[in-house]
């Protein structure tokens, strides 16, 4: 604390003088009130002798003469007018002397002209016509007392004058009351002294309480005028013996942190400099063993440690904490702090620091305790405070808290949910909005009932609106909360959507329903029987079909099925009906029916439990299973039928798990196939995959992969036999489902097929020879066409008649196309197929260039999809393609060289061939018959189409177009 040495008015004695001297004067001043106040009552007892000598009716008054009464009416004038110049030299005061109207009848006094009033101003006036408005209910009151004989005094305030009032009732002889008197007496200097003392009083009582801190802490210039009065050795030591006892007896730390040598704080020094010389150079002089106590330490360890050693854990923080603490003088903090051992320890303190006379910081003084408790107990707090909002907010119910008219103050996300509504949305609405309307009277009913605290709490089933309109089923549980500060009164209720339940008890009923149907039209028995007494509650109606017995005679005889049951079987049923089942139990047993007949029943019982969970009933159903117990005998025999042909077949049957981990069964014939013997395969079913050929692992693994996907496999697959000899293998494997449809075994039948690989292979090789044949055979066909075309070409040179040797040239170019087909033939590496596209490119070309039309302007337009037709159909197709383009060379542009020769070849989705050819020349003559004519090229044409099983159909109206729609002739296999 910076303390300023200028700011105390008077050294210590003067103010010791100064109360004297007040309280002296409050003593006279109390003395003289004293005197006023016997005054006034002597004054009041002589004011009412003379009231009561002047308004009594006394029967003396008829016993004296006139002389007399006339001397008595005298003397009373005189003394009324004695006491009345004694009422007007009342000292420092007044006096009022009221009526029962609150008139006033006498009022006097030196006080009235202090304060501005007159005895003439007030005198037969009422107190509502002089008083101020703002004292008329404190005087009315006061003055009615008085009438009613009792006496207040009071401190009454008037401006700026403070003063005692004394109102009292005046009496008559009769102790009748018939008027009031108020006394006044100006205690303003009174009350000032007694206000000065009491100021002067804290003032020193503040001194005194600081006097040893302010000795503790040395601020010089606060010292300079004490220091010179307590400098002796005798005050030196009072002082200590106090500053020691206020250090050992305090609860809480207190310590004097000094520097080596002042320092200045101020903007003419570099305070991070300054800070490093402070941190460096602090020290502990003195603590006391509280303060030691709250590091874990020794005095020895403690006295003469640093600033550093304490504040080095966060020296960052710590600089800015000291800079604060130096700017201000002084400074209260909660500050981590380290004890010796490095435990944290949280402490609050208060800091001031000292000053010389030249205002050089030369330490500070402090004082703080240990509020690592009370952080502790906060954190706690806020982690409980935190849960509590947590568990309200993420509660699985919903929470709300709506005041008495309904007005919700608080709501949990869960509330909102539930009902669809934003939290904001809900705070500006009560309970009844969100509310169905047939369940509002029922709440208000209860909640009227809680708030006049008839009951504690109440829980209701209650239907609310969502916000989508819909009904949402809740189950509310309301108490009353009344909060102990702020005297708050709200319910917390809490909200629990039933829906589900709801849905589900409806849904429970018509599961009952169905389930009585059930139970009264399936072929199955349902039965129920009590544990104590032991009776059969229900059984359904099934048991009259399979047992052939009624079941009112059972209920009649309380017999469970003992006298049907097979002679073989019953011990060992009933002992099982009657022992404790507390599982489920499940047993077969046989029938005999009245007709003989003898049937299998399955019986499964099941335990129920009351509350307290024991089983108190128990349930069962009892099916027929006579067709299953013959399926299962027919099964065996099938089985043992299947495992005779498994063990005498040369195919290896095998089973395994879905896991591939279980070897199930293994047949016979595995060992012939492997070599190996089947209980090696059964110890380790893994192990197979060891014999298998490593270039057919993959195959077999994702074959086995395709199985437990569902689908069925045939692989075929290399094995090493034990002597190296290598076997093919062909595996066929197949899922086998449960009743759920899930895949639970993998069976197989596993087929040495090594005599048809080799054969496979024999073959393969005589296929790639009969390629090889059928190419060469290709290729000497279209040599052999050469050469036919070429001695064509060699005759062709002696013959002279035109029409011959266009014979000649057609014959050629017809031996091409086929030419073309077989020379494509030779060329593919499929043997069964021709590419139409390049063909027809080829034979186009051919004919471009056997026509000589290498220099004219005719054009080809082809469109030809990449189709493929067999040798069958392709060579017809190629002669009349031949043809026909032929022909539109010759004849189709005789006097105009220019034109377009289009060939469009397509498939359709339904496999048929359209074939279209199109040129723009001059087309048929007029009376040419094409259906009946004789050329050789139409006539071509037409055998070949009908060899195609083709509809040709020709238009000439715009140059010619021939349109063919056919199918792919069926192959003939060639050997």
């Amino acid at each position: 604390m910076c303390i300023d040495p200028t700011k105390i008015d008077r050294p210590l004695e003067t103010c010791e003088a100064l109360v004297a001297e007040q309280k002296g004067k409050i003593l006279k001043l109390e003395e003289d009130l004293q005197r006023q106040r016997e005054l006034c009552q002597k004054l009041e007892a002589q004011l009412k002798a003379v009231e009561n000598a002047g308004f009594s009716g006394s029967v003396t008054e008829f016993d004296i003469t006139e002389d007399d009464r006339i001397r008595l009416i005298a003397s009373l004038e005189k003394s009324q007018e004695m006491y009345r110049t004694l009422i007007k030299h009342y000292p420092n005061g007044s006096v009022f002397l009221f009526d029962r109207d609150l008139r006033y009848t006498l009022v006097d006094g030196q006080g009235l002209a202090a304060v501005g009033l007159s005895k003439e101003l007030l005198e037969g006036k009422t107190l509502w016509e002089v008083s101020p408005p703002e004292d008329w209910s404190l005087f009315e009151t006061k003055y009615r007392a008085a009438l009613a004989g009792k006496e207040n005094t009071f401190e009454y305030k008037y401006g700026d004058r403070v003063y005692s009032t004394t109102i009292a009732p005046v009496k008559n002889d009769g102790e009748e009351i018939f008027a009031g008197i108020v006394v006044t007496q100006d205690i303003t200097e009174k009350k000032q002294a007694e206000i000065a003392l009491e100021e002067i009083t804290n003032q020193l009582e503040i001194k005194y309480q600081k006097r040893t801190e302010d000795l503790t802490t040395a601020n010089n210039q606060l010292q300079e005028e004490i220091l010179s009065r307590w400098r002796t050795e005798k005050a030196l030591r009072e002082s200590q013996e106090q500053l020691e006892l206020f250090f050992s007896q305090s609860l809480d730390g207190f310590f004097f942190m000094m520097l080596d040598e002042p320092v200045y704080w101020d903007d003419t020094v570099d305070k991070e400099k300054v800070l490093d010389y402070i941190f460096a150079n602090g020290r502990v002089t003195k603590a006391n063993d509280a303060l030691i106590a709250q590091y874990g330490g020794t005095r020895e360890e403690f006295i003469g440690r640093t600033l550093y050693s304490f504040l080095s854990h966060n020296l960052t923080g710590g600089r800015e904490i000291i800079r604060q603490f130096f700017e201000a003088g002084r400074i209260h903090i909660e500050n981590e702090n380290r004890k010796f051992d490095g435990v944290p320890v949280w402490v609050e303190g208060d800091y001031i620091c000292i000053y010389d006379s030249h205002g050089r910081i030369v330490g500070y003084f402090g004082v703080q305790r240990d509020i690592s408790d009370r952080k502790k107990a906060e954190a706690t707090l806020r982690d409980s405070e935190e849960r509590f909002r947590a568990t309200v907010e993420q509660a699985a119910v919903g929470i709300t808290h709506p005041d008495e008219t309904g007005r919700y103050l608080r709501v949990n996300q869960k509330f909102c949910e539930i009902v669809g509504y934003t939290a904001s949305e809900l705070l500006s609405r009560t309970w009844m909005d969100v509310t169905y309307p047939e369940d509002i009277d029922a709440d208000l009913k209860q909640n009227k009932k809680l708030f006049a605290g008839e009951i504690d709490s109440f829980k209701m089933e209650k239907r609310l609106l969502h916000k989508d309109g819909s009904v949402v089923w809740v189950n509310i549980t309301v108490s009353l909360i009344k909060e102990p500060l702020s005297g708050a009164i709200y319910n917390v209720v809490v909200t629990e959507d039933i829906s589900e339940r709801k849905e589900t008890e409806a849904a429970l009923k018509e599961s009952e329903e169905r389930f009585r149907q059930l139970a009264e039209n399936i072929e199955s028995v349902f039965w129920m029987v009590n544990i104590q007494p032991q009776e059969i509650i229900y059984i359904s109606p099934g048991y009259e079909k399979i047992w052939g017995r009624s079941c009112a005679d059972l209920y009649a005889y309380g017999r469970f099925f003992a006298d049907s049951l097979h002679p073989e079987d019953r011990e060992r049923v009933i002992a099982n009906l009657t022992r404790k089942i507390e599982l489920e139990d499940e047993i077969e047993y046989r029938i005999v029916r009245p007709d003989g007949k003898m049937r299998w029943i399955r019986d499964r019982a099941f335990p129920i439990r009351n509350q307290s969970g024991k089983v108190y009933r128990i349930v069962g159903i009892a099916v027929d299973i006579t067709t299953r117990k013959q399926a299962e005998q027919t099964i065996r025999e099938n089985e043992e039928r299947f495992r005779q042909l498994a063990e005498n077949i040369q195919d290896s049957v095998w089973l395994m798990s879905a896991e591939f981990t279980d070897l199930l069964y293994l047949s016979p014939a595995y060992e012939q196939i492997w070599g190996r013997s089947r209980e090696e395969l059964y110890a380790d079913p893994l192990k197979m995959m060891e014999w298998v050929h490593p270039e057919d692992k993959l195959l077999l693994e994702e074959a086995m992969g395709r199985v437990l996907q569902g689908e069925s496999t045939n692989t075929e697959y290399r094995i090493f036999l034990p002597d190296g000899t290598i076997r093919w293998v062909c595996d066929r494997a197949f899922p086998i489902y449960d009743e759920s449809g899930n895949i639970y075994r993998i069976a197989g039948i596993a087929e040495d097929i090594s005599d048809r690989k080799f054969t496979e292979a024999r073959i393969q090789a005589a296929l790639r020879e009969k390629e090889v044949l059928l190419k060469e055979i290709h290729h000497r066909v279209k040599n052999n066409m050469q050469v036919i075309s070429s001695l064509l070409q060699l005759q062709a040179q002696y013959i002279e008649d035109e029409a011959t040797l266009t014979l000649f040239e057609e014959s050629q170019t017809r031996i091409h196309s086929m030419a073309l087909i077989h020379e494509q033939l030779y060329q593919s590496e499929n043997l069964d197929q021709i590419a139409l596209s390049p063909y027809v490119e080829n034979l186009v070309a051919n004919l471009y260039q056997s026509f000589g039309c290498g220099n004219t302007s005719i054009r080809f337009n082809l469109k030809v999809d990449p189709i493929y037709l067999n040798i069958e159909t392709a060579i017809p197709c190629g002669l009349i393609i031949n043809e026909l383009v032929s022909n539109s060379l010759k004849y189709a542009f005789v006097s105009n060289l220019n034109g377009e020769i289009s060939i469009n070849f397509y498939e359709t989705n339904s496999h048929q061939f359209h074939l279209t050819i199109q040129d723009n020349g001059r087309g048929f003559p007029a009376d040419f018959d094409v259906e009946n004519t004789e050329t050789l090229g139409l006539r071509l044409v037409r055998m070949l189409a009908y060899q195609l099983e083709a509809s040709i159909a020709i238009d000439s109206q715009c140059g010619t177009c021939y349109n063919l729609i056919f199918q792919e002739l069926n192959y003939r296999q060639r050997i």
